[in-house]
């Protein structure tokens, strides 16, 4: 019974793990909401479209909010773990 327990309790963990592994990345709307303050206040009069805001957050990377970095983050991790 012992033996049982311990490896229903393996497989929980190993299940939640892949489970974690298998969270989807931030949407637009879920970075817009993050970054919208940090946009408006680091990127000021810089147009959309041609990764011109994407360059702008970058340069000010050590100026971002903590939502804000934490979901960008996200959003690297999960194209970096996405298969190619």
């Amino acid at each position: 019974m012992i033996r049982l327990s311990a490896a229903t309790a393996l497989m929980v963990c190993l299940l939640g793990h892949a489970v974690w592994a298998q969270v989807p990345p931030p949407s637009p709307l879920q970075i817009a909401e993050a970054c919208g303050d940090d946009i408006d206040r680091l990127c000021p009069g810089v147009p959309p479209g041609e990764g011109r805001i994407k360059a702008c957050m970058k340069a000010h990377a050590s100026q971002l909010s903590a939502p804000c970095f934490d979901t960008l983050m996200a959003a690297a991790a999960a194209r970096k773990e996405a298969p190619q």
